[in-house]
């Protein structure tokens, strides 16, 4: 309560999040783009029928403690009802993640104003905005790998107890990414490189033991994290189901109600885990040759060439439609663009008021880079939403170049105060046209019914059609 005392910018910026992701949250009432798929899986933890996903099993195991605890029907969960409720728990997350970007920016040196700035930026972004209010997982996702990485980052300023307490929260919070999806691995891999950076130019300060006992952290910890997913995800799914077909004949022998069940098998938690880590794989290798229409090339990501449309809602009498896109602020996307862009040049002549920001320029794009390049690698059918880790990486780049840049990096006199009417207007001006652009787009994110004519007005790229 003494943080959020002292900076009260943090209870404004979490409650306008909660509401721009809780505001009519149940509508619309119907099925939305993958929704299909989680609420069944949601479903399938209260009746304990096994189902098989490509992701580890954390987001939907969250889904499913959620319906349990709202007392929500399994068969309404299994069946064509929408089930808006689950909704909740991740609006929840994309909420949170407004603040914990906040304290993301703060532990990378920048000034309240330029923390503020950026988090107001991420929650005037459409396209998060629109993940985060549907039964999907990846507002879970992004929630624990930022959070761990800025539990990591707080550690590096502490020493004692304090560092080794953060060190385990990060590792904890890294391990309940990977177990939502393997693309949270990445948060484990800049917390690993920047600790191991850390260790060999700085090593007269840390003993063999100190090492040994961080390394054995931040590798353990998420393991056992990871591997306890699991282990509950088996206790909860002992009968037959809709994902029998993607396991092995072992494994389905231990399914209760399966044909080919067996009760003297008794496969132990190690054969089983290794058979589904190993189902998982072979899916995603099968995904390969899949299409989607609304499928995207990772090198057009920056740029948002592709949207995805997640609903369409019936015609009105008055001829007008709610649809639902998954459409990011183009004033956020291009914004950051145009910032980075423009930055680096004018940087050449400024570079003394970077260097002291020469630590978090550089874990950014080290950020950016881990969690955009791997993409190259994959071949199977990709989508806008896969970039939202590197988007927020290259928003923290943008901001914190442009606060070194504007003189907004410094919180003395004020946090409030502005060295020149100039910088004050600027800082404004960039927060007016996100949040004009947030409004010109959010009936595109909340399903509001706009005429033909109104939609074609949005369409501002022909791919976004």
């Amino acid at each position: 309560m003494k943080l959020l005392r002292r900076y009260p910018e943090i209870i404004i910026l979490a409650t306008a999040a909660l509401i721009t992701r809780l505001w009519d949250v149940f509508a619309p009432a119907a099925v939305v783009f993958d929704e299909v798929y989680f609420k069944v899986y949601a479903g399938d933890y209260l009746t304990g029928s096994y189902y098989f996903d490509p992701h580890p099993p954390l987001g939907k195991l969250l889904l499913g403690g959620w319906a349990w605890l709202a007392h929500l029907n399994p068969t309404m969960l299994t069946g064509n009802d929408p089930a808006v409720a689950l909704r909740v728990l991740p609006a929840i997350a994309g909420a949170l993640i407004i603040p914990v970007f906040y304290l993301f920016l703060r532990q990378l040196r920048a000034s309240r104003r330029v923390a503020a700035l950026g988090a107001a930026l991420l929650l005037l972004d459409n396209a998060l905005l629109v993940e985060s209010r549907f039964i999907l997982i990846d507002s879970l996702l992004i929630l624990f790998g930022l959070t761990a990485v800025t539990c990591f980052l707080a550690a590096r300023h502490r020493s004692g107890r304090r560092r080794l307490l953060l060190l385990s929260a990060a590792a904890a919070c890294g391990g309940l990414a990977a177990s939502t999806k393997w693309t949270g691995l990445a948060a484990l891999g800049l917390i690993g490189v920047i600790w191991l950076t850390d260790h060999l130019r700085h090593h007269q300060y840390f003993s063999w033991t100190k090492r040994l006992i961080e390394a054995l952290i931040l590798a353990i910890v998420p393991a056992i994290v990871y591997l306890s997913v699991f282990a509950i995800h088996f206790s909860l799914l002992p009968k037959t189901g809709q994902g029998d077909a993607f396991m092995p004949q072992r494994f389905q022998s231990t399914l209760i109600g399966n044909p080919n069940y067996n009760p003297t098998v008794h496969l132990s938690f190690v054969e089983k885990f290794i058979d589904l880590n190993n189902a998982m794989s072979q899916s995603e290798e099968g995904l390969k040759t899949a299409t989607h229409p609304y499928g995207s090339k990772w090198t057009s990501w920056p740029l948002m060439i592709r949207p995805v449309y997640y609903w369409q809602g019936q015609t009105q009498p008055d001829g007008t439609q709610g649809n639902i896109y998954l459409l990011g602020n183009p004033a956020v996307w291009y914004g950051l663009l145009i910032v980075i862009v423009a930055g680096m040049l004018a940087s050449a002549g400024a570079l003394a008021r970077l260097r002291p920001y020469r630590f978090a320029l550089g874990f950014l794009a080290l950020g950016y880079l881990m969690n955009f390049l791997p993409f190259s690698r994959i071949v199977r059918v990709m989508f806008l939403y896969h970039y939202f880790f590197a988007l927020i990486y290259s928003l923290a780049f943008a901001v914190i170049l442009l606060g070194a840049l504007a003189d907004w990096m410094h919180d003395r006199p004020h946090p409030w105060q502005f060295s020149t009417p100039t910088s004050k207007y600027l800082y404004i001006g960039v927060l007016i046209l996100a949040v004009i652009g947030f409004i010109y787009f959010a009936p595109l994110s909340y399903g509001i019914p706009l005429t033909p004519a109104e939609i074609a007005q949005h369409m501002w790229l022909t791919t976004w059609r």
